[in-house]
């Protein structure tokens, strides 16, 4: 197996000004419930839920937004498109009925709103954070699938959206965030947002907790 390719240029500058952020995030109850397969199916279906509400706001607004900036177009395509992936999990873990937002998903739907509204370039940093959770979320699906007794590919969209594509698109996508033509303002302002995006996951992580404590 390769090793992974190091980090350069503007991914680099995105890791490092989210490192921090990533590794709390991964301390979180949540995710250490995923991490170790004791989430049970009604947590991972209340975050899934949520997770439609953030994609149901966020895909629209970056497919808008590549309309107007070719460096998103660039970025962002139909392989991020994860909306319908979730609506399937959510068939599979029988949800029904509505989905009320946690406070911290509205805020995040708000954000996203915002950014389409006034800097648009800011999404590039959102998707990154989405884009880059695929490769723990690959290794958090075979602990945590098996551990709520669900058939074999079953409620994976949204953890393991590429399969075994998983390391080749996410090789591409830092190879494509390195050829974008940003300024270093427009660079900072992505990682400020891939910031407030770490943020914003870990309060809907934490409101989720502490409506099932």
């Amino acid at each position: 197996m390769a090793a992974p390719s190091k980090a350069t240029g503007f991914h680099l500058k995105l890791r490092e000004g989210t490192q921090q952020l990533h590794d709390q995030a991964e301390a979180g109850d949540l995710q250490d419930k995923m991490v170790n397969g004791t989430l049970s199916k009604e947590e991972f279906t209340s975050f899934i839920a949520q997770m439609k509400l953030v994609h149901a706001a966020l895909e629209p607004a970056l497919t808008s937004a590549s309309t107007g900036d070719n460096r998103i177009e660039k970025i962002f395509d139909e392989d991020h498109i994860r909306i319908g992936k979730i609506e399937q999990d959510l068939v599979d873990l029988e949800w029904e009925g509505d989905i009320t937002p946690l406070p911290a998903t509205e805020r995040f739907v708000n954000y996203v709103h915002e950014k389409i509204d006034t800097n648009p370039i800011a999404l590039v940093g959102v998707l990154y954070v989405e884009e880059g959770a695929t490769n723990g979320n690959k290794y958090i699906a075979k602990k945590l699938i098996p551990a709520l007794g669900l058939g074999e590919g079953k409620a994976l969209g949204f953890l393991d959206p590429h399969g075994d594509e998983q390391r080749a698109k996410w090789n591409a996508f830092k190879e494509t965030l390195n050829e974008l033509d940003l300024t270093e303002e427009e660079e900072a302002t992505c990682v400020e947002s891939a910031q407030e995006t770490f943020r914003m996951i870990m309060n809907i992580s934490n409101e989720l907790s502490a409506a099932n404590v």
